[in-house]
């Protein structure tokens, strides 16, 4: 009977794991998208979970509706699990038509949303760039986020950027970059779209001699070497070029760490006291419109409480730039002194 008893245990164990082995099946990621897919779909521009391809498109559509010029943009962002979610949009001179097209979300309710919106806006901090529409009918907060994508290398454990370069490969080798430096290459990188593309090396003309570039990046767990002369293809490699010419700058000529300055949206307005959001965005501040000052440890991103006398100056919703004085406690929401908090127009 004492078998039978462990028979029975064993039984209801293998039940339960068979169970939990189908469900995690359900949850596996579909393939990961390829240029093909992209192409199927008439992307202009292709979000990969924050690594853009089409940048430049999507820069001279803003232009372009900046001018009063009529145009089209596909904006084609991926879900984790690889669907691929479409935003059109269709300017007539005078408004934007947005149709929302989520139905090959196979984890998502599935459905199309149309609506108008008046301006599209264009908003770069520090660590991020977004493009956004305001003047939307219908939408929550009138404002609606287009394509944003961040480069905060404060969020990565490591990040190690080592260039060799010269005629022959290797030759020289970079300095150390102070962290500005590091902030600014992590930028240009994640802009650059370094994880889905590469620049080239194609064979100089006869008689030009071009310097060859190594440059190998190394970011938390994960590694890339990127290989490329200065021959190669203008469109493809002229970013990482730009990029290692300003390793090499930096590391000829380092600079000395500049003034903590900050810039951020202004979630609240107390007695010689302001709470701001760092880097948040237009479309951010729409989402914490309702979020509260003691729930903010829950979320992700960087909140301070600023102490300052001009603090009734201000408005909730400005956009700032501030000096910090000092720094008065850590964390998030941390606590600091600053002064010179300047408002910023659009």
């Amino acid at each position: 009977m004492r078998h039978s008893k462990w028979l029975w245990i064993l039984a209801i164990i293998l039940v339960f794991l068979t169970a939990c082995n189908e469900s995690n099946q359900t949850a596996e990621p579909t393939a990961e998208p390829t240029e093909e897919n992209d192409s199927e779909l008439n992307a202009d521009v292709v979000d990969m979970h924050g690594g853009i391809s089409g940048l430049d498109n999507m820069e001279n559509y803003f232009q372009k509706v900046k001018k009063q010029k009529k145009g089209d943009l596909r904006v084609v962002s991926y879900t984790i699990e690889g669907d691929p979610i479409l935003t059109d949009l269709a300017y007539d001179g005078k408004q934007i038509d947005v149709t929302f097209d989520y139905t090959r979300d196979q984890y998502g309710d599935g459905g199309v949303e149309s609506f108008q919106c008046g301006k599209l806006k264009r908003e770069e901090n520090p660590t991020n760039l977004s493009y956004y529409l305001t003047g939307c009918e219908g939408v929550r907060g009138e404002t609606w986020g287009v394509l944003e994508t961040s480069y905060d290398v404060k969020r990565q454990d490591v990040f190690e950027v080592e260039l060799r370069y010269g005629p022959k490969e290797g030759e020289k080798k970079t300095i150390q970059l102070n962290d500005e430096e590091k902030q600014e290459v992590y930028k240009q990188l994640v802009l650059a779209n370094y994880l889905r593309s590469k620049p080239t090396s194609d064979e100089c003309p006869k008689g030009k001699q071009a310097d060859n570039y190594l440059m190998k990046v190394k970011i938390n767990g994960g590694g890339r070497t990127l290989n490329w002369n200065a021959c190669g293809s203008h469109e493809k490699s002229k970013p990482f070029t730009d990029i290692a010419e300003y390793i090499i700058y930096a590391s000829k000529h380092p600079t000395k760490t500049s003034e903590n300055v900050v810039y951020g949206y202004i979630l609240e307005v107390k007695e010689n006291q302001i709470l701001i959001g760092e880097d948040l965005t237009a479309a951010d501040l729409v989402s914490l419109e309702k979020v509260k000052g003691e729930d903010l440890a829950n979320l992700s991103g960087t909140f301070l409480y600023v102490e300052t006398e001009d603090a009734q100056e201000f408005s909730k919703g400005d956009k700032i730039v501030m000096k910090v004085d000092e720094v008065l406690e850590e964390g998030s929401p941390g606590r600091v002194r600053a002064s010179d908090i300047q408002t910023i127009k659009e």
